[in-house]
Parts: structure tokens; sequence; C-alpha cells
């Protein structure tokens, strides 16, 4: 990629944000290992991730729009001002209350980021690369991962809340730099684009019309539920399913599958866009199905090996799916609603979220998580299926 200077700055404070979030995300699942340890149940400890969710919710249904409409820098150094502060808090806390009420509260900083990334992008650079920029962005959901499962879980071994404190001025460092470099710096834009800005403002519901943003959405819903089941309950489902209980294998085994995931988002925007340009939609179909049945070979396997072979396969082709459906959405909907149509995929995604872990907790059994794989492998399969039926709009459109 060739970027100006201040592109480069742009990229790079939107990456470091992007792995803080990732490894605050990562960190949870060895967490909530860590405080079912303790005593506390599955149920429970499933809720950390849906309050979480839930709040990405409440701030994501208007951040789209007024993101669209005011600006991005705001809502950025906002919600890394409530990160800073919420995730020192979580580190200070041990009831079941305080640490599910933090949760929720830390839910509200990611949002605001999450609603900004897009705009940014889309706002700072040329349509050519704004596919492959934000599946590198995404892509920090796995070096996020990696520093999870390597520094996190070492430190979270030892004692969890250190790990949280860490987390704090990892994200006051991202606060710093994004208040004194971060501008609201618009690219030129083609005249169509032009005669679209000087029109009626952008509605509050305008998204929520474009028949392709919902259908990304609920495809986004299903990939993500399996995405988060894998990253919030796969250090439990090794201990379980596996009697995988030693730190250092399974924090070998978690690197590995963070490893892939970095690999996979930070490719997905160019194998798609170069190698399935006008197939983008079947090859996510087809990547989707491939990981539903790697998901149903992992949960089989009647050997160790088999079993990390599947898991990393369906790994990497979940995520090729999962980026593709940020990435495509570029093509598919007018500029000006950007930040909108991102919102109502990101709240698709927290959807997905929320349900995911009860989901997960409901069909585990005490010995299995044979019946969750089960049905993780058919929502894949819903997923696919929701994005093949999305229509691209015309060229003149």
């Amino acid at each position: 990629m060739k970027f100006s200077k201040k592109e480069w700055i742009v990229f790079g404070i939107i990456f470091l944000i992007g792995i803080f979030a990732n490894i605050d995300k990562s960190m949870i699942g060895f967490t909530a290992n860590e405080l079912i340890s303790e005593g506390f149940t599955k149920t429970q400890v499933g809720n950390l991730s849906s309050v979480f969710y839930v709040s990405f919710i409440l701030v994501t249904i208007p951040g789209g729009w007024l993101v669209d409409r005011f600006g991005y820098k705001k809502f950025v150094v906002f919600s890394l001002t409530l990160l800073t502060v919420f995730s020192f808090f979580f580190g200070t806390v041990s009831s079941l209350f305080a640490i599910l009420a933090l949760r929720f509260m830390v839910g509200f900083g990611h949002a605001g980021y999450t609603n900004g990334a897009p705009k940014i992008i889309s706002d700072n650079f040329e349509p050519s690369q704004c596919a492959k920029v934000q599946s590198i962005v995404i892509a920090t959901a796995g070096v996020g991962g990696i520093i999870a499962s390597t520094v996190g879980s070492s430190i979270i071994n030892s004692n969890w809340h250190n790990a949280y404190f860490m987390l704090a001025c990892g994200y006051f460092i991202a606060l710093v730099l994004a208040i004194i470099f971060l501008k609201e710096n618009k690219v030129e834009t083609t005249v169509a684009a032009e005669k679209q800005n000087n029109g009626p403002k952008v509605g509050f519901f305008d998204a929520w019309k474009n028949k392709n943003t919902l259908l990304l959405a609920i495809a986004v819903l299903f990939s993500n539920l399996v995405g988060v089941a894998l990253m919030f309950w796969l250090p439990n489902v090794f201990s379980v399913n596996f009697n995988i209980s030693d730190p250092t294998m399974l924090s070998t085994v978690m690197v590995g599958f963070y490893v892939v995931m970095t690999i996979a988002t930070a490719l997905s925007g160019t194998i798609i866009t170069k190698y399935f340009k006008g197939k983008e939609l079947k090859f996510i179909l087809w990547t989707s199905v491939l990981t539903a049945i790697c998901l149903v070979v992992f949960i089989t396997a009647p050997i160790y090996q088999v079993a990390i072979a599947a898991l990393y396969v369906s790994d990497f082709t979940m995520m090729i799916a999962f980026s593709g459906l940020f990435s495509i959405i570029y093509q598919l909907v007018p500029r000006t609603i950007i930040g909108s149509s991102f919102a109502v995929l990101n709240i698709g995604a927290f959807v997905g979220g929320i349900i995911s872990p009860q989901l997960v907790s409901a069909f585990a059994q005490e010995n299995s998580y044979f019946l969750s794989f089960i049905v993780l492998a058919i929502c894949m399969i819903i997923s696919g299926g929701a994005a093949v039926m999305v229509k691209k709009p015309a060229a003149n459109e």
C-alpha cells in the first residue's frame, strides 16, 4: 500500500487502538477461565460477554449516524477515555456484580472506537484503498489475540487484576496519540459523491432502509456469534473436551489460533478484491460452509492433531468470510451513509456477541461441548446464506 505521511499516521493510530481493543476482547476468555476456577459458573461468566455487547448496541444505535453527521474524532477520544478509566477500575474489583457492571461500561468505550474507525477509513483513504485498510485493521483481532495469549495469559495466571491495569496504560497511550495526531481530514471525492454530499442530510434510518446493509448485518450476526464463541470458550473447551489444562500448552494452541486469524484478516481484502472480484459474495458463502464443516470435524476428531488442524482451518476460513463482509460494504452502500451502515453491521455483530456465550452454555454438557459446536456450524451456514442474497447496485448508482 502506498500512503502519504498523513495517511500512515492515521493508519498507525487506528491500528494501535485496534490492537489494544482486541487484547481486551481476547484476554476476557482467559479471565473467564480463571473466574470459573475461582468458583463462578459458566452461565455467570458467560454474562461477561453478554453485558459487554449490550452496551455496545446502546451506543451503536445512534453512534454511526452521529459520526456521519458530526465527525469521528470526538467519538474516538471519548471512547478511549472511557476505556482507560473503566479498564483500570475493572482490575480493582472481585465481586460478580462489580465485574459485570464495569464490563458493561467498557463496552461503551469499545463502541465509540468501532463506530468511528470505518468513518476514519472512508474519509482519509481513497475508495480503492478502503477494503485493504479495513481488512488490515480487522487483523488487529489476531495481533491482539497473540499478545493476549502470551503476555496477557501469563499475567492473568499470576493475577488477572494486573492485566487490566496494564491494559489501561495501553489505552491511555492510544488516547494521547489520538488527541495529538488524529484530525478530521476528508479525501477528495468524485463528482457523483460531491453531488450526493450536497444533497439532503443523512437521515437516522437511511442505513436501516438499505436492504444490502440489513442482509450483511444478518450475515455478520451469525458469523460473529461463532467468532465470539471460539474466542470466549476455547480455553474451557480444550480443558473439558481435550483435557488440556497446562497453561503453557493452552497458550501455545491459542497463539496458533490468533496467528492464523491475523494472517486471514490481513489477506482477506487482497484475496477477495484480486482473485474473486465479482464473485465476492459466493466466495463468502463457500468459506462459511467450509468453516461449518471444520467446526464439526474439530469437536468430533478422534485425535488431538486432527482437532487442531480442523480448528485452524475453520479459523482461517471464518475470518476470511467475516473480514469480507466488512470489506465489501464499501462497494454496496453510498459513502454518505458508510458510518451508519457500519453501525447496522456492528449491531448485528453485537447481537451475535450477546447471544453467543448463552447459546454455547445452553447446549454445553458437563463433559462436552459437542452440541454447542453443531449449533455453531449451523450458524455459519446461515451467515453464508444471508451474504449470498445481497445484490450489488448498478454501476451508475
